[in-house]
């Protein structure tokens, strides 16, 4: 009899086989994209699947996978979102940006970029020369005169033409750094103010050549939505912690405005051909790319990347209140356009070198 009821046992689970654990979480985790999916459009792109360890001490182990709003997450719930998106124990910046391009490339979305090309730019302008061109008060009062009496051509000073760049041209192409090394007073800050559109309202210098941004001339969009000039000079708030700082540079910029329309048409695109994207960066990429308040997930992300989350409630500080250290600071400024823009131009000016990053 008991050999019998065994044998019966044993027959009754090779015909009807439990689920294990996971497969219950996958059949879960498949219901609930399936649920999101039957959403309209515009409310699916604000739902995404997180998962979450759980509360209860019962189900130490195991992580449970709910749908959430991203217009509605808490600072730890973003923290979070970064960290699964990152993905790895060394939480990898390359391999989270190579899942974007490869999702987005499943798709036939191409990764938006930036080709920089200057021809025959010259830049000068007509200086003092000696002692008149020292900041001296007389020297200052001069200037004021004869200023006012140029203005309405009654006196023209004698003045030496300076040329700070004489016929320069060149490509930057995108996924590339480039390095631009020179002496002292060669035009290595004129050059890259130049390129980033900084001198376009500039009327004391004498400008000639042509600056495009993937064929479009400086004049003909906003540049500064395209491209981002960093100083060597850090100007901060600095009553404001790191935090705040970046919250109030993304939300000045509009961090979410870059991504929104990539993800209305991936969104559209992938329940088209039914693909299921990794839910890490789809969650990511969907917070990214949503208004969300105060706060935004790029915050977070930007923090994480430059080594800046140990410092986010600190400080920035300056000469008279201290703060984060310098070279915080530093990254803090570089991280300005990088809170909002998803392809960019970055000039950059440090000591020693020039960096210029075309993503």
């Amino acid at each position: 009899m008991e050999f019998f009821s065994g044998d019966l046992e044993a027959q009754m689970d090779n015909n009807f086989p439990r689920l294990s654990n996971f497969e219950y979480a996958y059949d879960e985790e498949e219901l609930m994209w399936a649920a999101i999916q039957r959403l309209p459009s515009q409310k699916r792109r604000n739902f995404a699947l997180l998962n979450r360890a759980p509360a209860s001490q019962t189900a130490a182990g195991r992580e449970i996978t709910e749908a959430v709003d991203v217009r509605k997450l808490d600072r730890a719930t973003r923290e979070l979102v970064v960290k699964q998106a990152l993905a790895t124990s060394e939480q990898d910046n390359y391999k989270l940006l190579a899942a974007i391009k490869d999702r987005l490339d499943r798709v036939g979305l191409g990764v938006p970029k930036v080709e920089v090309r200057y021809q025959d730019v010259t830049i000068g302008a007509d200086v003092q020369i000696g002692s008149r061109a020292l900041p001296t008060l007389i020297n200052c009062v001069r200037d004021t005169l004869e200023s006012m009496l140029r203005g309405i051509r009654v006196f023209r000073p004698k003045r030496h033409k300076l040329t700070i760049l004489n016929n320069i041209s060149g490509v930057i192409k995108p996924g590339r750094m480039t390095l631009l090394l020179g002496p002292p007073g060669s035009g290595k800050t004129t050059l890259l103010k130049a390129l980033a559109g900084k001198l376009e309202t500039d009327t004391s210098l004498k400008k000639s050549g042509i600056i495009t941004y993937n064929g479009q001339r400086l004049d003909s969009f906003c540049v500064q939505r395209t491209s981002a000039y960093i100083s060597q000079t850090d100007n901060h708030i600095a009553e404001l912690t790191v935090r705040e700082t970046l919250d109030y540079a993304a939300r000045f910029q509009g961090a979410d405005q870059s991504l929104g329309e990539y993800m209305k048409d991936l969104t559209y695109l992938e329940k088209e051909r039914k693909i299921h994207p990794n839910r890490h960066i789809d969650a990511f990429m969907k917070a990214s790319s949503v208004s969300s308040g105060k706060h935004t997930v790029c915050t977070d992300y930007i923090l994480k990347v430059l080594g800046l989350d140990i410092c986010s409630d600190t400080l920035v500080g300056n000469e008279m209140l201290r703060g984060v250290s310098g070279g915080q600071r530093k990254r803090v400024t570089t991280s300005f356009p990088l809170s909002f823009a998803f392809s960019l131009s970055v000039f950059s000016m440090s000591k020693g070198l020039l960096l210029l990053p075309c993503l």
